[in-house]
């Protein structure tokens, strides 16, 4: 099943930490894309990336939406 998840930060360095310790979880089975983005408001930077990618159905976590 195809998955999105997103991540902001105001550090660049906290942004790439958050994806990197993501990327390593059992339930990423293939990496599709990721998109990453940055912005000043104010005088304040913001970074975010949106991680698609393919989830590990076969690690025994059911999927929430079969119930709902």
């Amino acid at each position: 099943m195809t998955r999105v998840k997103t991540y902001d930060n105001q550090q660049l360095s906290g942004l790439e930490k958050s994806i990197n310790e993501f990327l390593k979880k059992e339930e990423v089975k293939k990496l599709i894309d990721i998109k990453f983005t940055s912005f000043s408001r104010n005088d304040v930077d913001k970074y975010a990336a949106l991680i698609i990618f393919e989830e590990d159905m076969t690690s025994g976590k059911e999927d929430p939406q079969i119930y709902e």
